[in-house]
C-alpha cells in the first residue's frame, strides 16, 4: 500500500509534486491557505475566460512547462505570437527588439551603444555562471557597458526589480536572465512568446482534475501553521501523514517547524536568510489602445511601477470580447510606503505616471481595475545566495521542501516551477 503523503502549498510547484505523486499511487492530501489554486500563476474569471492576477507568458526554451501543457492534453490551446518590446526612457518611449533598435536609441551614443550591444552577446554566449557569482550585477555592468549605459538601461531594471536591495544582486542573476532571454530569440530581434488561449487558468484546472483522479484530495482555505514529527496542523487539527512535502516559500518553512528539537537553529537562520520582496500589480481594461508594444520596460526612476504590459498586444483582444487588457508590476520591500497605501492611493499614483508616458491615456475609459498583492514574489539572489539554498530533504525525517528559491542561477519561473516539482519522485527515492 503507498504512504499517505501531505503536499503544503498549491503554487504550480505543488500542483506538480501532487500529481507526480498520484501518478506514483502515493495517496496524496493537498493544503492550500487560499481559497483557490495556483499561488503566483492564479487567475480570476473574467466574462468567458480567465486573466491571470500577474502577467506570464513562456518562451520557446521553457521546454518542461512545454512538455506539461502536452502530457496533458492542452497543446492545442498554446499559442505562440511574436513578442515587442519598447523601453521608456528621457520621456520618450523606444523600440528595443533588435542590434539596429539599439544603434537608434539616442540617449547613448555610439561608444555605450556598441559596448552595450557587444556585453549582451558576451553573455549569451557564455553557458555557465562561475564567474559572476561573486560580483554584483551593478559593479560588473558599470565596468563592462560604461557609467552611462548603466545608468540609463541596467540601473533603473535593477532598482525596479529589487527595490533598495540592488546594489546586492549577483552577476550569476542577470547572466541567466540574458542567456536565457537570448536563447530563445530567433534573431534580429524575432522571439515569440507562448500563452494557453483560454489562460494558464486551464493547466492549473487540468492539473487538479488529474490529483482527485489520482484519488488524491484538494484542501482549500486551510493554512497548516505547525509541522510536527509526521503531523500537519490546521488551527488545532492535526493530519498523520507518512511523508511531507513543503511547497512554500522558505521562511515561511520555517515558521511552520520552528518547534521540533531536531531543527537547528542555524538551519532556521539559513531559511531565513533569503529576502523575499513582494509585488504589486495594477491590471485594467479598456477599449482604448495605448501603444504598439507588449512589453513596455519603464526606466524612469521617478516611476511607480517597472513594468507596463498590454496583454492584448501579444495575445488578441478576441477572447476579452474586444477589450484591452493591462498589467502595471512592480516590486517592493514590505516595508515600502507603496505597499502599504491604499487601493485607491496606488491606482491614482500608478495612473498619473501612466499619463505622463501616454498623454492620450483616458482614465474614465477605463471599465474595470484590480490590485493584486503577492507577499512573496522574487527572492533577492545576492553574492552569497548559493550557500542559503536549502537541501530538498530537511532535518526532519521524511519531510522536504520544493520551492522558487531553490533555483538557482535562473529566476523563478512557471517552468522552473515545473522542473522543481518534477524532482520529487527522484528525490524521495
Amino acid at each position: 500500500m503507498k504512504k499517505r503523503v501531505a503536499v503544503i502549498g498549491g503554487g504550480l510547484t505543488g500542483l506538480v509534486v501532487a500529481y507526480r505523486l498520484g501518478q506514483k499511487g502515493y495517496k496524496v492530501s493537498l493544503f492550500e491557505k487560499a481559497d483557490k489554486l495556483g499561488g503566483l500563476l492564479s487567475s480570476f474569471r473574467l466574462k468567458k475566460t480567465y486573466l491571470e492576477k500577474t502577467y506570464h507568458h513562456i518562451f520557446k526554451t521553457d521546454k518542461e512547462i512545454i512538455g506539461l501543457i502536452n502530457e496533458l492534453g492542452l497543446g492545442d490551446k498554446l499559442i505562440w505570437r511574436k513578442s515587442s518590446i519598447g523601453l521608456y526612457c528621457k520621456e520618450k518611449l523606444y523600440p528595443f527588439m533588435s542590434p539596429v533598435d539599439l544603434l537608434k536609441f539616442r540617449p547613448l551614443g555610439l561608444v555605450d551603444k556598441l559596448r552595450t550591444g557587444l556585453v549582451g552577446l558576451y553573455l549569451q554566449k557564455i553557458n555557465n555562471c562561475e564567474k559572476f557569482k561573486n560580483v554584483t550585477a551593478c559593479k560588473w555592468m558599470k565596468e563592462k557597458c560604461g557609467r552611462k549605459a548603466y545608468k540609463i538601461i541596467w540601473e533603473p531594471l535593477l532598482k525596479g526589480k529589487f527595490d533598495k536591495y540592488y546594489k546586492q544582486v549577483s552577476m550569476a542573476w542577470l547572466w541567466a536572465r540574458i542567456h536565457v532571454r537570448g536563447k530563445s530569440n530567433e534573431g534580429m530581434g524575432k522571439e515569440y512568446l507562448g500563452y494557453l488561449d483560454g489562460g494558464f487558468q486551464l493547466l492549473v484546472d487540468e492539473l487538479s482534475k488529474r490529483i482527485r483522479s489520482n484519488k488524491g484530495k484538494i484542501l482549500l482555505g486551510k493554512r497548516v501553521n505547525k509541522i510536527m514529527g509526521n503531523k500537519v496542523f490546521v488551527g488545532k487539527k492535526s493530519y498523520n501523514f507518512e511523508k511531507i512535502i513543503c511547497c512554500t516559500p522558505s521562511n515561511v518553512f520555517a515558521d511552520l517547524i520552528k518547534i521540533n528539537s531536531e531543527i537547528s537553529k542555524n538551519y532556521l537562520k539559513k531559511l531565513k536568510s533569503i529576502k523575499y520582496l513582494g509585488a504589486l500589480n495594477v491590471l485594467f481594461v479598456s477599449k482604448q489602445s495605448l501603444s504598439r508594444y507588449y512589453w513596455h520596460n519603464i526606466n524612469d526612476l521617478k516611476s511607480p511601477f517597472l513594468a507596463f504590459i498590454q496583454h492584448t498586444n501579444l495575445i488578441g483582444k478576441k477572447q476579452y470580447e474586444g477589450k484591452h487588457m493591462y498589467y502595471l508590476g512592480t516590486y517592493l520591500s514590505q516595508e515600502d510606503k507603496l505597499w502599504n497605501m491604499k487601493d485607491s492611493e496606488i491606482y491614482g499614483l500608478f495612473f498619473a505616471f501612466l499619463k505622463k508616458i501616454f498623454p492620450f491615456f483616458e482614465e474614465n475609459g477605463i471599465e474595470k481595475k484590480y490590485l493584486f498583492r503577492f507577499k512573496e514574489a522574487q527572492h533577492l539572489v545576492d553574492c552569497d545566495y548559493e550557500k542559503k539554498i536549502a537541501a530538498y530533504k530537511t532535518p526532519l525525517k521524511n519531510v522536504w521542501l520544493f520551492n522558487f528559491s531553490q533555483i538557482f542561477p535562473e529566476d523563478r519561473g512557471i517552468s522552473y516551477a515545473v522542473r522543481e516539482g518534477n524532482k520529487v519522485i527522484k528525490e524521495l527515492g
